[in-house]
């Protein structure tokens, strides 16, 4: 705005624009003859092209007005787009004027500053933008040159400031400048740089900065200098000095120069040897506490002074369920996952160790999933060198089995004193020597006035006698062997006499050492007496079956017999006299022989049936020996089936009594039976054999098999061949896998008395 006062005024430009339709010839001309400011009308009813420019503004473009004509601001102004045009005129329309510093592009391709006024007119009824620009190059370029010349005097005054604080430093510091050939030569160093190279300034400058260093080095040195020029950004590296061994931390700052190109740089050698053994010696530390942390089953956390989390090892992220460390970093306990009463007292004690700088002792108890876990949590305050506290360590211990080993063992401790001060059974603990030292109610009522006298004594002493001496025994033998056992106890006692099942159980202690042996007494007085009469009423049973299966192969022996001589003599004569007819009235009355013949046929029958009778109820072969039934077994399975029965005899001589005999043939019988109805089998075998002193009947099939447990349960023939079995004192072992046939083993003492 301040070239307004040397050359327009905005009102007078607005009242030449106001009678621009009186005065237009005489406006145009002092318009386009005027040398400064350039000035220009813009039409934007005419896509915003140029329709009035001066001389001044063609001579800033070095082109003509009817060149100026075609184009529009955006084709000159960097700052404008063709499509910014319309939001400017918004812009103009509501503020009216704007000013603003921009960039012209001219023909050749460069650019010049400007510094541009717009103003929006209304003219005729049309939107017309007017305005006009200043070249402020010259401008420009004085203010770069006073600004250059203040930064430099600002660059030579902070050089001497830091000249004169480089020279105190105990870093080494130089000054170097930037060869043609990339080489840094030095220009200025500080005392503490001459004081390690053990020369005089005079001898340094101009010598190069790379002869200084350790040839181990030198590739790093070029390296970091390369990159340092490249990026125009601070580097840094460390040097490594064998002889003396040291340690250096060297970094690289560029200077620019005017222009913004490079010619100098700072570099700054830094003896960090003594640091570099605190780092080595520290990174043994710290891997040794790693390696301690990180495979111990102890949950380690570290607290920083505010209570919040920054290191925790595997065991307590396994503990929180979380997959990172990152994922509980920051986090106080109070904000603890496993959140509870507990959490407030962990943080409240950190806090406390955190101010005291003490360290402390606490059990944290917490349920998770419904089980309670216990932790015993050592709180350790961590020093710096200067003796400021730096962290908390939380180490916890989980002592959550031993807990519930001590809650279940004193649990059981009560159930256990519960359960012996209340059971009927009888129970006592005896040192290891047999002296009662403990004996509860039950066994003091069942002492009666003795129970005194008992206790600290051995059953040496009571009972004593033979019983005694076998139950001292028992006591001795378990302590010394640690396996428990039982026996029978028989005594005789004021309400007469008793029997106990005494089991004898050694306690040990939690070293696994034997202290004591417990005795445990269940008056089996009454069972015994049922089983003895249970036993004795299958006895009589036995007995009674096996009388009854001598009368049933008496009463069919009668009976066969007595088929066998009177029906069947009756059937015979029955037969004869029916011939007889037939002989002598067949010829004479022809009608009568159908008669005949049918009666015959049924007689036939008949005395068939009467024959199979006899046989099933006594077979004739039985008299005939033992191995002639099972042959005649065998051949009738055949007859019976279209399956083959095959006897096998290895033994000479069979001697068993008519009733074993009797009673092994039904079994056979009765085995066979079944394997027709049932087994569906191709090929049965029998095998008798001596076997010492018994003989063994084998009965094997290749049938479908059986569930041997249901069938013995609910067939009858299986049964009755068990009842026969029991009733010769033989043993029978039936095996059988379904769709893999039945076997069947009979064991028959031989001199058995029976």
């Amino acid at each position: 705005m301040r070239f307004m006062t040397n050359y327009f005024s905005l009102d007078l430009l607005n009242r030449y624009i106001d009678r621009l339709h009186q005065e237009n010839h005489l406006l145009r001309t002092l318009i386009e003859h005027t040398r400064e400011p350039a000035i220009f009308v813009v039409d934007p009813e005419k896509n915003f092209q140029f329709v009035l420019v001066n001389r001044a503004f063609c001579h800033h473009l070095h082109t003509t007005p009817e060149t100026i004509y075609q184009k529009t601001p955006a084709d000159i102004d960097i700052r404008f787009t063709r499509d910014a045009l319309p939001d400017y005129l918004d812009y103009l329309k509501q503020h009216k004027t704007n000013a603003f510093e921009s960039e012209h592009l001219l023909p050749d391709g460069s650019t010049i500053p400007v510094e541009v006024i717009t103003n929006y007119f209304e003219f005729e009824g049309r939107d017309l933008i007017v305005g006009y620009f200043l070249d402020i190059s010259s401008r420009k370029q004085n203010e770069k040159l006073r600004c250059h010349l203040q930064t430099r005097k600002a660059r030579e005054k902070a050089e001497r400031q830091y000249k004169a604080v480089f020279d105190h430093l105990d870093d080494e510091i130089y000054l170097l400048a930037l060869t043609p050939a990339q080489k840094l030569k030095i220009i200025d160093i500080n005392r503490a740089a001459l004081s390690h190279l053990g020369k005089a300034e005079s001898e340094c400058i101009g010598t190069y900065f790379e002869s200084y260093l350790c040839s181990d080095s030198l590739h790093l040195y070029r390296k970091t200098k390369q990159k340092c020029i490249a990026s125009g950004q601070a580097c840094h590296f460390e040097e490594l000095c064998e002889a003396p061994k040291a340690f250096y931390d060297i970094s690289l700052t560029p200077l620019k120069n005017e222009a913004g190109q490079i010619d100098r740089l700072v570099l700054i050698r830094r003896d960090i040897t003594e640091k570099k053994i605190q780092e080595a010696e520290k990174l043994i530390r710290d891997q040794e506490f790693r390696v301690l942390v990180e495979n111990s089953w102890d949950a380690i956390v570290r607290y920083d002074t505010r209570c919040r989390r920054i290191y925790a090892n595997p065991a307590f992220l396994k503990i929180v369920n979380a997959q990172s460390i990152e994922e509980i970093r920051g986090r106080t306990p109070l904000n603890n996952p496993l959140s509870g009463a507990d959490s407030t007292m962990l943080y409240q004690q950190i806090m406390n160790v955190i101010q005291t700088g003490q360290s402390s002792k606490l059990d944290i108890i917490w349920t998770k999933d419904g089980t309670e876990s216990c932790y015993e949590a050592h709180l350790i305050p961590e020093f710096c060198p200067d003796n400021t506290l730096l962290s908390v360590l939380c180490i916890g211990r989980d002592y959550s089995r031993r807990w519930r080993a001590e809650t279940a063992l004193q649990k059981r401790e009560e159930e256990f004193r519960t359960l012996v001060e209340n059971s009927p059974d009888t129970i006592t603990r005896h040192a290891l020597d047999g002296r009662r030292i403990y004996m509860n109610p039950t066994s003091i009522r069942v002492a009666g006035e003795l129970s005194g006298k008992m206790l600290h004594t051995t059953p040496l002493v009571y009972p004593g006698g033979t019983e005694g001496e076998h139950y001292q025994h028992q006591i001795l033998e378990v302590a010394r062997r640690g396996e428990g056992n039982e026996f029978e106890f028989n005594q005789q006692t004021q309400a007469g006499y008793r029997c106990s099942l005494i089991s004898l159980v050694p306690e040990v202690n939690g070293k696994g050492e034997i202290v004591s042996v417990l005795a445990i007494g269940r008056d089996i007085t009454l069972l015994k007496q049922v089983s003895q009469e249970l036993e004795q009423s299958r006895t009589q049973l036995r007995s009674l079956i096996a009388h009854r299966e001598i009368n049933r192969e008496n009463e069919r022996k009668h009976i066969a017999r007595e088929v066998h001589d009177e029906l069947g003599q009756q059937l015979t004569a029955l037969k004869m006299a029916v011939q007889s007819l037939d002989v002598r009235y067949s010829s004479s009355v022809p009608e009568l022989k159908p008669h005949l013949s049918r009666i015959q046929g049924q007689l036939k029958d008949t005395i068939s049936f009467t024959r199979n009778l006899v046989s099933r109820l006594r077979p004739g072969v039985l008299d005939m020996g033992f191995i002639a039934a099972l042959e005649w077994l065998a051949d009738d399975f055949r007859y019976r089936t279209d399956s083959q029965c095959y006897l096998t005899v290895n033994c000479s001589q069979l001697c068993l009594g008519e009733e074993v005999e009797t009673a092994v043939f039904r079994i056979v019988q009765e085995s066979l039976t079944n394997i027709i109805k049932h087994a569906q089998a191709t090929r049965v075998d029998m095998i008798l054999e001596q076997t010492g002193t018994d003989f063994l009947l084998t009965i094997r099939d290749n049938g479908c098999g059986f569930d041997t447990q249901k069938q013995f349960r609910e067939s009858f023939g299986l049964v009755g061949i068990r009842e026969r079995v029991n009733m010769i004192h033989a043993e029978l072992n039936l095996s059988s896998t379904e769709g893999e046939g039945t076997s069947i083993a009979l064991k028959i003492p031989i001199n058995h008395k029976r």
